[in-house]
């Protein structure tokens, strides 16, 4: 039995220590180090809810486990949420909320979001469907992918999506890709 480090755990030993001081001392860096950590947790939850998922494909309700098994990241990262005007999304009367895309990380707030309206889709880009696990998730959740750069086949699938939605009393949340609500504040 040897005493002696590889050269692999000295350097993985060296990394854990310099962690908590670049994240000390360095914005940039934990900025990074937040988006590392939010992508692998959406993508380690998408694994993980797919085959529970995959029993109820094309579901809007798949959105709501979704969001609960995701709504900690915020906590994770330091984000909190206020909902104001959540009564207007409780009614079960069908709206289209119209909302502004900053970033990836708007999708968060939209986890707040589900278990207050319940039955919601989202218009997404098409590209997000390729994009691993998570792409996967998000068609079994029902989302409605549209080709951003091919109007009349967006406008079709818009279209269609609304006549499919609107048998099951779904409403559709309308927007280019994942939101930012006008109804969430983060602090």
């Amino acid at each position: 039995m040897s005493l002696v480090m590889s050269p692999t755990e000295l350097i993985t030993i060296i990394i854990l220590l310099l962690l908590p001081i670049m994240y000390e001392h360095s914005h940039t860096f934990r900025y990074y180090l937040k988006f590392v950590i939010y992508y692998g947790l959406i993508m380690l939850t998408s694994v993980l809810v797919i085959p529970i998922m995959i029993w109820k494909p094309r579901n809007v309700e798949n959105l709501i486990l979704a969001s609960f098994l995701c709504r900690h990241i915020s906590d994770i990262l330091g984000l909190q949420w206020e909902l104001r005007g959540g009564d207007y999304l409780k009614r079960k009367e069908p709206c289209v909320i119209v909302a502004n895309h900053q970033s990836s990380i708007d999708i968060l707030g939209m986890f707040e979001l589900w278990p207050v309206m319940r039955r919601c889709t989202v218009v997404a880009k098409k590209e997000l469907l390729y994009a691993g696990p998570f792409g996967i998730a998000a068609w079994l959740c029902g989302l409605v992918f549209i080709d951003r750069l091919n109007s009349e086949a967006s406008r079709l699938a818009i279209n269609n999506s609304i006549k499919h939605l609107d048998e099951k009393k779904v409403l559709l949340h309308s927007c280019v890709c994942y939101c930012f609500l006008s109804f969430i504040y983060m602090h």
